[in-house]
């Protein structure tokens, strides 16, 4: 059978736990694949890659990855990120802002095949990471209906597949923590009872249980997860150690049921972290880290740089991408079983905007709630 991404994708519990030598060639025939697609459909992209004197023929091992030219994710806020594009445009299905606080968005289109991809993956992921497959979802974000374009919404909503039941409890950039509390509450005893968002809404729902004195245990099987950055537009950090001590104290779960997932919304792939808090690559994914000075080259091993990512997955562009986020790649191995690299992120390169979708919704919900109280005094 030939190698595909559907396949590794298929297979993802057994390749997780490859050796790294088995999973970097297995990434290097799907990236040259991805490579050979982009560069024949995609004028732009293969002016890069003259540019640089690259072809096909010159990606033989995996170290010759580093010379693929890399798509910064600042092209895709350009009013020109069209020419990014590897298919027609009446082929896009679907899609994606992501807007940062400088108000202006990242889009990128996808087409049917990368959405297909996009849809295994991160349900495969996961099943693999989580092992849910029932149970009552509380997303602290808006709906899809409500904000049908939002990134991280959509990455979200494929929980809902796994579980029993689920509720968005942030409507018109409102949110209440009374009806997070409610809803909770009517599954007790009934399901596992899953609490899905970013940091700082999590963080507003402990803070209101911690000012009413409010305990309220899940289950064993039960998870807290985030999703979005840790800083927030305000610039100020959003403490992990202290929010997993608020959970275990008004929620009961240890800080092993507490997961973090980093993606971004111009790649097709979450790192998710396991009960070690160690953020795996998908194995069909190629991690970088380039050096700040010079993002051509790789950054000395186990050395802080800016992250990169070759994904394979997209065919509507090309998933060659430079993030916005400075980290590092620790030798380590992780004791839960998978190879392949884990990421650490350690914050944003220098000069750039928070720019997430958690990020612009929690700037946008604070000046509506100012709003809101300026309305209620002038009353």
């Amino acid at each position: 059978m030939d190698l595909t991404v559907e396949t590794v994708i298929g297979n993802l519990p057994r390749i997780f736990r490859l050796p790294p030598s088995e999973q970097r060639a297995i990434q290097l025939e799907l990236i040259v694949q991805s490579f050979a697609h982009h560069y024949e459909r995609n004028g732009f992209y293969r002016a890069q890659c003259d540019a640089a004197g690259l072809t096909v023929y010159d990606l033989e091992r995996p170290e010759d990855l580093v010379r693929l030219p890399l798509i910064p994710l600042s092209a895709f806020k350009s009013p020109s990120s069209h020419v990014l594009l590897s298919v027609p445009l009446d082929e896009i299905e679907l899609e994606i802002k992501s807007t940062g606080t400088s108000g202006v968005p990242s889009v990128t289109r996808r087409d049917a095949t990368t959405l297909d991809r996009v849809s295994l993956a991160i349900t495969g992921l996961y099943r693999e990471f989580f092992r849910i497959s029932r149970g009552a979802g509380l997303y602290l974000a808006p709906s899809l209906a409500e904000n049908p374009e939002m990134s991280m919404v959509k990455v979200i909503n494929y929980f809902s597949g796994l579980l029993s039941d689920a509720r968005y409890v942030v409507r018109d950039y409102s949110f209440e923590p009374a009806e997070a509390i409610q809803y909770l509450r009517s599954f007790e005893g009934k399901e596992p009872r899953h609490i899905i968002g970013p940091p700082f809404l999590i963080d507003r729902l402990l803070r209101h249980l911690e000012a009413e004195d409010l305990r309220l245990p899940l289950d064993a099987e039960s998870f807290v997860i985030t999703i979005g950055g840790w800083k927030r537009f305000t610039g100020e950090y959003i403490g992990r150690d202290q929010l997993h001590e608020k959970i275990e104290r008004y929620l009961g779960l240890a800080p092993a049921r507490v997961r973090d997932m980093y993606g971004m919304g111009e790649a097709n792939m979450l790192a998710i972290e396991c009960e070690h808090h160690h953020k795996h690559i998908p194995p069909w994914v190629h991690a970088s880290i380039r050096s700040l000075d010079d993002h051509s080259k790789e950054a000395a091993p186990q050395e802080e740089g800016v992250i990169a990512l070759l994904d394979p997955t997209s065919r509507s562009y090309p998933g060659f991408l430079l993030s916005e986020d400075v980290g590092s790649i620790p030798a380590e191995r992780c004791a839960c079983g998978r190879e392949g690299p884990i990421v650490l992120v350690h914050r944003r390169v220098e000069g750039t905007e928070y720019g997430c979708c958690a990020v612009s919704l929690e700037k946008f919900i604070e000046s509506q709630e100012i709003v809101r109280s300026c309305r209620v005094d002038a009353a």
